[in-house]
C-alpha cells in the first residue's frame, strides 16, 4: 500500500494537467477571496466540492504549483473509493478476493489517471461508492435508506450527473428483485420497501435544498439556476434524432445486462449473497448504459464512478476465471492475484511513465502570470488557466459556451471587456476566431501560451530615420523595444525615454538614426520584470487535454 501511495504521489506531481483542473481551481480561488460562484465567477458545476477546497487553497497562498498541491488534497477520495471496493466485495466474498479487487480497481489505468486530476468527479465517485456500500452492506431499513439518500444528495451538490446514478439505482433495485425471488411480495413487504424509498428521497433532498437556499439568500439563485441547469442544456439536443439515437444505444446495451442478470438468477447461492452481487453489478452496469445512451457530452472523467463500481463484480470474476484455468498447474490463488496485479501495474507504467514530467509547462504558465501581474489585473484566459486572476470575460471558453456565443445566446462582449478591464495578459487557445484575431493584433507572445499588450510596428530594416503611425486600442504603460533593448527615437513629438503611458488612439513614432531591426511596442510591466517579446518561447503543442 505504501508503494502504491508513493507511485500515486509521483504521478500527481508529473501527470499532465487537464484544462478542467485550473477551471475548477479558479472557482476555488473565487470562494477563497470572497467571490460568490455564479454571480461573480462563472461555473457550470454544482458548488460543494469547490467550496470545501477553499480553506486549504487559502492556506496554501499564491503558488505556481497549486494544481499539484490540490491534487494531493483529493488523494483521500482515491483511498476511500478503493477501500469501499474492498468493503463491498468483502460483503459477499472472502478477504483475499476483496483485497485483490481493491488493488485491481486502484491500478486500472483509466481510473488511476483520471482520479489524479483535481476535479469534483473524484469526490463524486467516492460518494457513489459510499451510497452503494450503505445499500449493500446490511439489511434494508428506513435508516439505511435515509443514509444512502443523504450521500446521494451530497453527490447532487457535487455534480448534476448524479441524475444518472439515481436512475441506475432505481433500475438496479427493480432488476435485483427480478433476479432474487425469495418469497412472495406481501403488502407488509411492499409497505416496508415504500417506506425505505420515501426515506431515501427525503435524504436526497436535504443537502441540495440547503445549497440552493444558501445562494437564494445571497441573491444568486437565478444565476445558479442558469449556470448549473440552463447553461448545460444545449437547445435542440433533445430533438427527435438525438432521442432516437439514445434509444437505439439503450436497446443495444440492455440485452447484454439482461443476459448477465439471467446468469445470476440461475446461480445457486444464498438469497442475501445473490442480492448483493446482483445489485452491485446492476448499479454499475445501468450507470454505464444510461451514461453512454443519454449524456450529451461524454468525457473521460464521466466514467470515474463506473470503474470502481464495476470492479466490485468484475475483479472477483476475473480472479475466479484465471484461477480455474491454471488450477491444474498448481498455481495458488495468491500467486494468480499477484500476477494479475503486476500485469496491471505494467500496463499502468508502460502507458504513461511516472518519470516524464508533463506538468512543468502549465505550472510555468501560472508562475509567469504571477510574476507579470498583480491581484488587481484582469487576464483573458479561456477557462481560468492562470487561476489567481479574474477573467476579463464572464464565461469560460468551453464547448457549450462557445456554442452559445456562436448562436448569439450569450452576450458577445469579449473585445469590449478586454478594453474595459485593460487586460494585460491573454491566451489564444479556445478563443473564437474574432477574439484570436484581436489578440494577435493588440498583444505579442511573451511566454509559454501567454500574450501581453503590444504590437510589432511596420518598419523596414534600414538604418535611416523612419516615421510610423500606429493605433493603440488598450491604454497602458508601454515601452518600444528592439532585439538590443529599448529603442531610441521620438514618440508623439517628444524624445522617448523609457516607459510611456499611451492612451487609446493614434500615435506617431520616429526611429532615431542608426537604429535598425524589429521594433515592438510591449507592455512596460513585462519589460520591467525581465520579459522580452524577442525571447525564445517553447513551442505550444496541442494535446487532448487542452
Amino acid at each position: 500500500m505504501v508503494a502504491l501511495l508513493a507511485l500515486r504521489v509521483v504521478y500527481t506531481w508529473h501527470f499532465r494537467i487537464d484544462s478542467d483542473e485550473p477551471q475548477h481551481l479558479h472557482v476555488v480561488w473565487g470562494w477563497a477571496n470572497g467571490l460568490l460562484p455564479y454571480r461573480d465567477v462563472f461555473d457550470n458545476h454544482s458548488p460543494v466540492f469547490q467550496a470545501l477546497c477553499a480553506p486549504l487553497f487559502h492556506l496554501l497562498g499564491e503558488r505556481a504549483d497549486i494544481v499539484l498541491c490540490m491534487r494531493l488534497a483529493i488523494l483521500p477520495c482515491f483511498i476511500v473509493t478503493v477501500w469501499l471496493v474492498k468493503k463491498i466485495v468483502g460483503s459477499f466474498a472472502d478477504r483475499r478476493t476483496a483485497i485483490f479487487s481493491a488493488w485491481m480497481a486502484a491500478l486500472f489505468p483509466p481510473f488511476f489517471f483520471s482520479s489524479i486530476e483535481f476535479r469534483p468527479d473524484q469526490m463524486w465517485a467516492t460518494l457513489w461508492m459510499a451510497t452503494l456500500a450503505i445499500l449493500i452492506y446490511g439489511r434494508a431499513t428506513p435508516k439505511r435508506a435515509l443514509g444512502a439518500g443523504l450521500m446521494l444528495g451530497l453527490a447532487f451538490a457535487v455534480s448534476m450527473k448524479t441524475t444518472l446514478m439515481l436512475a441506475a439505482l432505481g433500475a438496479a433495485l427493480v432488476g435485483t428483485m427480478l433476479i432474487v425471488q425469495d418469497g412472495a411480495w406481501t403488502w407488509a413487504r411492499l409497505r416496508s420497501l415504500l417506506i425505505c424509498v420515501l426515506a431515501a428521497c427525503a435524504g436526497i433532498l436535504v443537502i441540495p435544498s440547503l445549497v440552493v437556499l444558501f445562494f437564494i439568500s445571497r441573491g444568486a439563485g437565478r444565476e445558479m439556476y442558469y449556470c448549473v441547469i440552463q447553461h448545460n442544456i444545449i437547445p435542440g439536443n433533445a430533438g427527435s434524432h438525438n432521442l432516437l439515437s439514445a434509444l437505439l444505444r439503450l436497446a443495444c446495451l440492455l440485452p447484454l445486462v439482461a443476459i448477465v442478470g439471467l446468469v445470476l438468477r440461475r446461480q445457486r447461492m444464498s438469497a442475501e449473497i445473490k442480492r448483493r452481487i446482483s445489485f452491485s453489478f446492476l448499479a454499475a452496469a445501468f450507470f454505464y448504459v444510461f451514461l453512454v445512451s443519454f449524456w450529451p457530452v461524454l468525457t473521460a472523467e464521466d466514467y470515474l464512478p463506473f470503474f470502481p463500481a464495476m470492479a466490485v463484480t468484475v475483479a472477483p470474476l476475473l480472479l475466479w476465471i484465471c484461477r480455474f484455468n491454471v488450477s491444474r498447474l498448481g498455481v495458488t490463488a495468491a500467486q494468480t492475484a499477484a500476477f494479475l496485479v503486476l500485469a496491471e501495474l505494467a500496463w499502468l507504467v508502460g502507458s504513461n511513465s511516472p518519470l516524464n514530467n508533463q506538468a512543468a509547462d502549465k505550472v510555468g504558465m501560472i508562475a509567469d502570470t504571477l510574476k507579470l501581474t498583480s491581484k488587481t489585473d484582469y487576464v483573458m484566459d479561456a477557462k481560468g488557466e492562470t487561476i489567481y486572476r479574474r477573467r476579463a470575460f464572464y464565461y469560460v471558453m468551453e464547448r457549450m459556451a462557445l456554442w452559445r456565443l456562436h448562436h448569439g445566446l450569450v452576450q458577445d462582449n469579449v473585445l469590449q471587456r478586454l478594453i474595459e478591464t485593460r487586460a494585460p495578459l491573454a491566451t489564444t487557445r479556445r478563443m473564437p476566431p474574432e477574439v484570436k484575431q484581436f489578440i494577435h493584433a493588440n498583444y505579442v507572445p511573451i511566454a509559454y501560451r501567454l500574450w501581453t499588450l503590444g504590437q510589432e510596428l511596420p518598419m523596414s530594416s534600414a538604418r535611416t530615420p523612419q516615421t510610423v503611425h500606429f493605433q493603440v486600442v488598450i491604454p497602458a504603460r508601454y515601452v518600444l523595444m528592439t532585439p538590443d533593448g529599448l529603442v531610441r527615437g521620438r514618440l508623439d513629438g517628444t524624445p522617448l525615454n523609457g516607459a510611456r503611458e499611451l492612451a487609446s488612439g493614434q500615435h506617431e513614432f520616429v526611429r532615431a538614426l542608426g537604429v535598425h531591426g524589429q521594433v515592438i511596442l510591449v507592455w512596460a510591466n513585462a519589460w520591467e520584470r525581465g520579459y522580452s517579446p524577442f525571447s525564445e518561447i517553447k513551442p505550444d503543442i496541442t494535446t487532448q487535454q487542452d
